[in-house]
């Protein structure tokens, strides 16, 4: 009479397929698709300031230089006294996409403390878009 073993995986065969496993997924289509730049060197800001009472209304547009879309814009406005200090903050969002060497408005009220001198408006976070590839770049 035979005598049979259970089937048995090592461990190493087994991390082995569970690495193999998700480098697949990772890479696929459908994954890691969402890319925040470390740059907005390509999204150019121009804007004028109007101050109505308590409130500013800040308007400009947003330009971008890159050959990608670039969506899910937050922009950063802040108000600064004569020492360069931060006094007011505000945020506000690029309405839709902005196209591939396009530009886009946008419009952002702040709450004034009543001691701005200037201001200061920065992309705050943005996404590329990648047509190539059915979503965002990687």
């Amino acid at each position: 009479m035979t005598s049979c073993r259970p089937y048995s995986v090592s461990k190493n065969l087994l991390c082995a397929w569970v690495l193999c496993l998700f480098v697949f997924v990772a890479s696929s289509p459908g994954g890691a698709q969402w890319y925040t730049p470390q740059s907005d060197r390509d999204l150019q800001l121009t804007w004028v300031v109007e101050t109505l009472g308590p409130m500013a209304r800040i308007v400009g547009d947003v330009r971008n230089l890159s050959g990608f879309p670039a969506t899910r814009v937050a922009l950063r406005v802040e108000g600064l006294d004569q020492t360069g200090k931060v006094v007011s903050r505000g945020r506000g969002y690029v309405p839709r996409e902005i196209p591939a060497r396009g530009a886009v408005p946008f419009e952002v009220r702040l709450s004034l403390s009543g001691k701005e001198e200037k201001y200061r408006v920065t992309v705050d976070f943005f996404e590329f878009l990648d047509p190539a590839r059915g979503g965002h770049s990687p």
